[in-house]
């Protein structure tokens, strides 16, 4: 009796064989499997994120805090009238009382800076101009003017030559004037003297 044998190559190819079928096998399974369990289950989501959207954003300019001074605005000089040399007033102005804080005074008397002032008549040189603590007065050869300024009260009198300086009468008020004192009296009561601090004749 003839044994016939496998040849030891085809015994080998048998068993690759056999692996590779029980490997498909087990994968097969191992799908089968997991389909089973996901059967019916959403696909995964996938989120993508969008850009944020543009918006229009107005630009506010940035300021700046600067320092500013205001300037004083003056109402324009107004030389008073030419009146006769004896006539008088005194009377409190309509106005508010005018500012002398940064006074000036030229060779017309003195200037308020709002219009009132205490200064000669129309382009009369003035002959002596002072000021006391509260009054300032100018003195324009035949008549004397001056400016209370606690009350904003004017005076206007005649003015003469006397005593080395000047004295006047005129609408209830008599003044006299010297290098060192203003006199002034109302309606005859009691001389109010004051002391002159300023002096100059131009």
């Amino acid at each position: 009796m003839v044994r016939l044998h496998r040849p030891r190559g085809a015994a080998s190819a048998y068993i690759a064989g056999l692996a590779v079928s029980v490997t498909l096998i087990a994968t097969g399974t191992a799908a089968a499997l997991w389909f089973q369990a996901h059967f019916g289950a959403p696909p995964p989501i996938i989120v993508v994120a969008r850009a944020p959207a543009s918006s229009t954003t107005a630009l506010v300019p940035t300021t700046r805090s600067v320092a500013t001074t205001s300037k004083v605005v003056t109402a324009p000089e107004t030389i008073p009238a030419q009146l006769p040399d004896g006539a008088g007033y005194t009377a409190a102005p309509t106005s508010a009382l005018p500012d002398f804080v940064n006074r000036t005074a030229d060779q017309y008397g003195w200037y308020g800076g709002d219009g009132v002032s205490a200064r000669c008549d129309e382009w009369n040189r003035a002959t002596a101009v002072g000021s006391t603590e509260s009054t300032l007065f100018v003195v324009c050869g035949s008549y004397f003017k001056a400016y209370e300024l606690a009350t904003g009260t004017p005076i206007r009198t005649g003015a003469a030559a006397q005593g080395g300086g000047w004295a006047g009468v005129g609408a209830g008020v008599s003044v006299q004037v010297t290098r060192n004192a203003l006199t002034i009296a109302r309606n005859g009561g009691d001389p109010a003297v004051q002391a002159v601090v300023e002096w100059w004749t131009p």
